[in-house]
């Protein structure tokens, strides 16, 4: 088995790459020809921590890709990332270890970003060149590039709980997008059309009050079933309601909330997103809907962003 250090393959894919992988493992979700298990959740409340397992098989690849990502929240405190992972990329035809990717978490928060960039694709208000990103960890770090290299945007704004982050992010972007920082996150929210948020957060962030008519807002903030990013009353009133994965959402993401709230069941979401990806569903069709993405994160976006990795070192 080899084994292969972040460092190898670190910005070797580029966004436009890594959305269209990304959208090829949905679209063959969507079309049954990816095999995809339930992702395995270890919740350690003690040491505010969580361990994921996902993987999938895409139809033809030449490798089984299984992913283990970490969460372990007090690691700031430490000096330490809070997150860590590999991916073990299995021989398709004798199941034997291949490859070992020492990816960090990078490659999660990669496919992440990527996956925010196809929402945008299909959700976001078409023309649009300003947007909100709520979140200034590594996660955000990746999907405002993301954001960048999917919309002509002319101004981001950003905001955190934590000024003094939201500032440092804003200080990287600077040199390929003008970058404001918001002074509360109401009147961001109120005064958006785009708006993504990539938190941490265990209580609501964004208001259903607060979002107008015409607003997209994209959700990758809650993997386990205690994080919250959206209120429930949002998802409620949302025309279209678009999940990566419905069986995870409901368990998971911001619909597992507004099911516990009693607003809404999975039978208020509209698509998943590899129908959007199959062209089995529409996305935005009006100027004046209000979309919303629930993303949780699916074992096809490891599988596809894996694939997108061997393919790019040569491997």
């Amino acid at each position: 088995m080899r084994v292969v250090p972040l460092e190898a393959f670190r910005d070797k894919v580029s966004f436009a790459v890594a959305v269209g992988a990304v959208e090829r493992g949905f679209r063959a979700l969507a079309l049954g020809e990816a095999v995809l298990p339930d992702p395995m959740v270890v919740e350690l409340p003690a040491e505010r921590a969580e361990v994921h397992v996902k993987g999938a098989h895409l139809k033809g690849a030449r490798h089984i890709v299984l992913k283990v990502a970490t969460g372990f929240y007090e690691n700031r405190a430490r000096g330490l990332p809070s997150g860590d992972g590999l991916f073990l990329l299995l021989d398709a035809a004798t199941g034997v270890p291949a490859l070992l990717l020492e990816e960090h978490g990078y490659l999660t928060d990669f496919r992440t970003a990527a996956a925010v960039a196809l929402t945008l694709k299909y959700l976001a208000p078409r023309g649009a060149h300003e947007a909100l990103l709520v979140g200034a960890g590594a996660l955000a770090r990746l999907t405002a590039r993301a954001m960048v290299a999917q919309m002509p945007l002319a101004r981001l704004t950003l905001w955190n709980r934590t000024a003094e982050r939201a500032g440092q992010l804003a200080r990287e972007l600077a040199q390929v997008v003008e970058t404001r920082i918001a002074p509360a996150l109401e009147s961001a929210v109120r005064d958006a059309r785009v708006i993504v948020t990539a938190t941490a957060s265990t209580t609501p962030l964004i208001r259903d009050s607060w979002v107008a008519p015409g607003t997209h807002v994209t959700s990758v903030g809650t993997g386990s079933p205690e994080k919250i990013e959206l209120e429930p009353a949002l998802l409620a009133r949302a025309d279209k309601l678009v999940a990566d994965r419905v069986s995870q959402t409901e368990r998971y993401g911001n619909l597992h909330h507004a099911v516990a709230a009693g607003v809404a069941t999975r039978k208020r979401v509209y698509a998943e997103l590899g129908d959007l990806a199959a062209g089995r569903r529409p996305g935005r069709e009006t100027p004046d809907e209000i979309t919303v993405a629930d993303l949780t994160g699916v074992g096809v976006q490891d599988a596809a962003i894996a694939q997108a990795v061997v393919e790019a070192l040569g491997l």
